[in-house]
């Protein structure tokens, strides 16, 4: 096993050095070509994509679904590039690319001398977005939840990207634990919520569908009394990003606990839910998340 993840480590390196040399001749020209391999040749989880796009688009022509399914290996080939290319960026190359809409939000709850929750989804360029934020925060660390991959060396790899202006990770298991402490010091914390959850937990629904959620993010916020902001990166067709913010306040909510816990996740996977309506091929379907 440790022979096929560096290969597959090895494989990564050799595409990223590729793409830099492509880089050289035409700055679109990698993504371009990473999108061609995705639609004609490695049709990367293609049957689940096409499942997904189906349950959330029910009156989608099957025309339209094979036209979404290019768009959605085009702007994933763009976000991976662009991860790619992450590792070597400069803060100035950052600012280039991405801009905040209501940033305010964030900075007025730092005054107010509290942690934050910064929920977001696999949308648009969730990594860079991360970057972005914490490169933006004044006297703050943003914590990074990062789920580990199964390739040891690949995450590795990652983690540089994700921390080299100074944003911490935190790997799933360990994380409740770092969570709480990292909110408990008034830090940042990002979590990118759309996973699926576990089969018999918490649903909500997305998409007119019961969907498994994990309900740690909205019971730690209770428990805590943290902010939740929603925040959500959005590409246009130039290739640069509009970073949006909007606080979740769940302080009217009423209910049990459980039932705080159910309205948080319906109103972040609603928020979502009306982002992926507006750029659906921005979103990551590759994901199982209808799994059961």
């Amino acid at each position: 096993m440790d022979f096929q993840n560096k290969v597959e480590y090895w494989l990564l390196l050799g595409l990223s050095n590729l793409f830099f040399v492509l880089r050289k001749f035409n700055t679109r020209l990698p993504s371009k070509f990473l999108s061609f391999l995705l639609i004609y040749f490695i049709p990367l989880r293609k049957d689940v994509i096409l499942k997904n796009l189906k349950i959330a688009f029910p009156d989608y022509s099957q025309e339209k679904i094979n036209k979404l399914l290019k768009e959605v290996y085009r702007s994933s080939a763009k976000t991976l590039t662009e991860v790619i290319f992450l590792r070597k960026y400069k803060e100035s190359d950052v600012w280039n690319l991405i801009e905040f809409r209501n940033f305010n939000i964030v900075e007025e709850k730092l005054k107010e001398d509290k942690g934050i929750i910064l929920l977001t989804a696999h949308f648009g360029n969730w990594e860079l977005a991360a970057l972005a934020v914490g490169l933006s925060l004044k006297n703050k660390n943003l914590n990074v939840l990062v789920k580990q991959q199964r390739n040891p060396y690949v995450t590795k790899w990652l983690n540089k990207m994700r921390t080299r202006f100074g944003n911490t990770a935190i790997p799933l298991g360990a994380s409740v634990r770092n969570i709480y402490k990292a909110l408990s010091d008034k830090e940042v914390v990002g979590v990118v919520g759309d996973q699926r959850g576990p089969k018999e937990g918490l649903r909500i629904k997305f998409f007119n569908r019961d969907t498994a959620v994990y309900p740690g993010t909205a019971a730690i916020a209770l428990k805590l009394k943290t902010p939740i902001i929603f925040t959500i990166t959005v590409r246009d067709e130039k290739g640069r990003y509009t970073m949006f913010f909007e606080e979740i306040n769940y302080k009217e909510i009423e209910g049990n606990l459980d039932e705080k816990i159910q309205q948080i996740n319906q109103i972040y996977m609603g928020k979502l839910e009306n982002y992926i309506r507006q750029y659906p091929e921005q979103w990551f379907w590759m994901h199982n998340i209808w799994k059961y």
